[in-house]
C-alpha cells in the first residue's frame, strides 16, 4: 500500500507541474501538514479527489504526447482489491486469497467477482515490481517533460 500511496504522491506531484495545472492556492513553504482539520484549501492536482485511475489517465494522455511509456491502468484493479476487498483462507495452511466482489443495489440479489487471487510471495514481489515500475514511469516523465530530477531510493516500501 506504501508503494501505491507513493505513486498516488508522484503522479499528483507530476500533474502540478504541467503548465495546465490549477493553481496551487497554498502561500510558498507552508507546509501542507500544518492545516488543521476543518481547514479549507483550493483544489489543485494535489488536492483533489482525482483517485488512482483518473490520475493514471491524466498521466499517459501527457506522455503519450511525448511518445514515453504510459503506466499499465491494470494496477488499479490490485489497489481496489487491497482497499475494498476481502482477504481470507479456507484453510490455514493456504496462502490467503484477496477477493473482491462488484457493488450492488437495494435491490439486486447477485455481485459479481471481479478480482480473486491467491496472495502468495511470488504474487507479492511481481505487484510489487509492478507499482514500482510506474513510480519510475512517473520519475522518468518528470525528468523529461518537467525538467525535474526525481531522487530515488532504490528500496521502495
Amino acid at each position: 500500500m506504501g508503494n501505491f500511496q507513493s505513486l498516488e504522491f508522484m503522479l499528483r506531484s507530476f500533474l502540478q507541474r504541467l503548465p495546465t495545472a490549477r493553481p496551487i492556492g497554498i502561500l510558498e513553504g507552508k507546509d501542507i501538514y500544518s492545516f488543521p482539520v476543518g481547514a479549507e484549501l483550493p483544489v489543485s492536482e494535489l488536492t483533489s479527489a482525482d483517485s488512482l485511475g483518473p490520475l493514471i489517465d491524466k498521466f499517459n494522455k501527457e506522455v503519450n504526447k511525448y511518445d514515453l511509456a504510459g503506466i499499465d491502468r491494470e494496477i488499479v484493479k490490485i489497489r481496489d482489491a487491497l482497499a475494498h476487498g476481502r482477504i481470507s483462507a479456507c484453510d490455514p495452511r493456504d496462502n490467503l486469497r484477496l477477493l473482491k466482489l462488484s457493488r450492488h443495489r437495494d435491490n439486486e440479489s447477485q455481485v459479481r467477482v471481479e478480482f480473486n487471487e491467491a496472495m502468495t510471495e511470488s504474487w507479492f514481489v511481481d505487484q510489487k515490481r509492478r507499482v514500482t515500475d510506474a513510480i519510475q514511469l512517473v520519475s522518468e516523465a518528470m525528468k523529461v517533460i518537467c525538467g525535474v530530477k526525481v531522487e530515488q531510493k532504490n528500496e521502495v516500501i
